[in-house]
């Protein structure tokens, strides 16, 4: 817990002064020799943002974030699925095939940027990705502020840096709650009488499932597609 603690404490002096970030720490974060030796965790949290970080191999195509290889293309991808899927399959088994998708995209994603070992110290790493951490946020004030910086740096990176839109996690109502702002599904389907973003609804499932160690599902309550003015969705355990 010492290291816990000593985290939080730094993350909120950081959190406190944004321009010590940007003027002192983020070209140390991004200089050569300095940040091949850094994890992404940290790069993160010195001011890099997610393409400064990502690593571009022009000769063979490619490029990743913390040796996870990652593929860009446009938000009207989303649009497409619905639209292809819709074409060959009925409603309900078109949403559980784009839920799927989302899922398993997601899950991927967060099982590989933990094997690579290159997002976070080693240390860290279990008292974040295991299924005891809920109850621990719940019960324990001091975890309760080291997940929220660390939950706000991945979501930052991946999400909001990402294009899908801002995301903000609840984890202290039952069942959880997650509210995620300017969906991309909802743009390009609504509007719409019920919730659109299946894809989505996936991704969170997915991301909550690899960060608590345990299968989960999630399914969305409210969708701006209808009007609202955010997407909410609910994870249960």
């Amino acid at each position: 817990m010492f290291k816990v603690r000593l985290f939080v404490i730094l993350l909120d002096l950081l959190s406190r002064h944004p321009l010590l970030v940007r003027i002192f720490l983020k070209p140390v974060a991004n200089a050569p020799f300095i940040s091949r030796k850094l994890n992404v965790m940290f790069r993160a949290f010195m001011g890099s943002t997610a393409f400064e970080i990502h690593e571009v191999d022009v000769a063979n195509g490619r490029i990743s974030i913390g040796g996870v290889d990652e593929m860009l293309f446009g938000s009207e991808f989303i649009q497409i699925l619905h639209e292809a899927f819709a074409e060959i399959l009925d409603e309900k088994e078109k949403e559980r095939v784009l839920y799927d998708i989302g899922f398993k995209a997601c899950y991927y994603e967060g099982q590989e940027a933990l094997n690579k070992g290159r997002w976070a110290p080693k240390t860290l790493v279990p008292l974040i990705y295991n299924s005891e951490i809920v109850d621990k946020v719940r019960s324990d004030p001091l975890m309760a502020r080291f997940f929220q910086h660390v939950e706000g740096m991945v979501t930052r990176l991946i999400l909001n840096e990402g294009g899908w839109g801002h995301l903000d996690f609840d984890f202290e109502t039952r069942p959880m709650k997650v509210r995620l702002y300017n969906s991309q599904e909802a743009r390009y389907l609504g509007p719409a009488e019920k919730p659109v973003c299946q894809f989505f609804t996936g991704f969170i499932a997915g991301h909550a499932t690899s960060l608590l160690g345990e299968r989960v599902e999630a399914r969305e309550v409210g969708c701006a597609a209808m009007g609202e003015p955010f997407c909410t969705f609910e994870i249960d355990r």
